[in-house]
């Protein structure tokens, strides 16, 4: 039977709670800064970790304590390739690296599990906080990316109704040195003046439908940009209404959808804030 006392538990404890909030914070999409800036973070709280297993002598301490940054760094390599989309074999290859380095470490350990001294490693780990503060300063300082929508000044339906319309494109440029995620802010488009004469016909006895607009940007599944760099998204329109082909309507951007419905119909589009219930229609 396994001798558990309280020294025991707590350094399991410890251990597991490090590796949980580190796992957590590494698979986290909530986090609005660079992967530079998460890594720097990362590398600074597992320099506290060794910091203390090299100041301890405590063997259970020490092999926890090790046991935390290895997991840690494994999550952060996962989570660093599938960021910037690595392809398998460049992927297999890190982890064949990292194996490598593993290994070799263990030669290095001294009689009492140490790579390094006591105060080098904690030299070591004030460099990586001073260097994690400076990576997160220049993170938040210089911004995140700019975002610019470019669209024609109209837009002809071309082709059956509900069918994808070319509009134009995001352009999402990075003033950093550092990678950023692309959030594309949230782009809405509603029809604006009257459009009776393109109300999709309605079942008798039912309510006369409305003409809908959806704007959507491709802007794909978690990409970055790199540093002074930028990308181009395609935006498309999709306009569900009747007799609409062969019409040319008027695009314009409008601080939210007009509440009008006289006059030409015409395509308004506005930048729409997260709380915003909004589904196409004219408000």
């Amino acid at each position: 039977m396994v001798d558990i006392d309280s020294e025991t538990l707590f350094n399991g404890a410890a251990a597991l709670v490090a590796t949980i909030a580190v796992l957590m914070f590494v698979t986290s999409m909530d986090f609005e800064y660079s992967p530079v800036t998460k890594v720097a973070l990362v590398a600074a709280f597992l320099g506290g970790v060794f910091a203390i297993t090299q100041r301890s002598d405590d063997y259970q301490l020490i092999l926890l304590g090790y046991a935390v940054v290895v997991t840690s760094v494994l999550a952060l390599f996962f989570d660093l390739t599938g960021t910037f989309e690595v392809d398998t074999e460049p992927t297999v290859l890190g982890l064949l690296v990292l194996a490598g380095l593993l290994f070799g470490l263990r030669s290095r350990l001294d009689d009492e599990s140490h790579f390094v001294s006591g105060r080098l490693a904690t030299y070591a780990f004030g460099a990586l906080v001073a260097l994690a503060v400076v990576v997160l300063t220049v993170d938040v300082v210089t911004g995140g990316l700019a975002y610019e929508l470019q669209h024609d000044a109209t837009v002809e339906v071309d082709g059956a109704d509900r069918q994808p319309i070319e509009l134009g494109s995001v352009t999402a440029t990075n003033p950093t040195p550092l990678p950023e995620r692309v959030e594309v802010p949230r782009y809405e488009a509603c029809p604006a003046g009257n459009w009776s004469a393109y109300a999709p016909p309605s079942p008798q006895g039912e309510p006369e439908r409305e003409v809908h607009v959806n704007l959507y940007v491709d802007d794909g599944y978690n990409e970055h940009v790199l540093g002074f760099g930028s990308k181009t998204y395609p935006a498309t329109l999709r306009i569900d209404g009747a007799n609409l082909t062969g019409e040319r309507f008027p695009v314009e951007r409008t601080d939210e959808c007009p509440t009008a419905d006289d006059g030409e119909p015409y395509v308004a589009m506005f930048e729409a804030s997260d709380d915003d219930r909004y589904y196409g229609y004219a408000l």
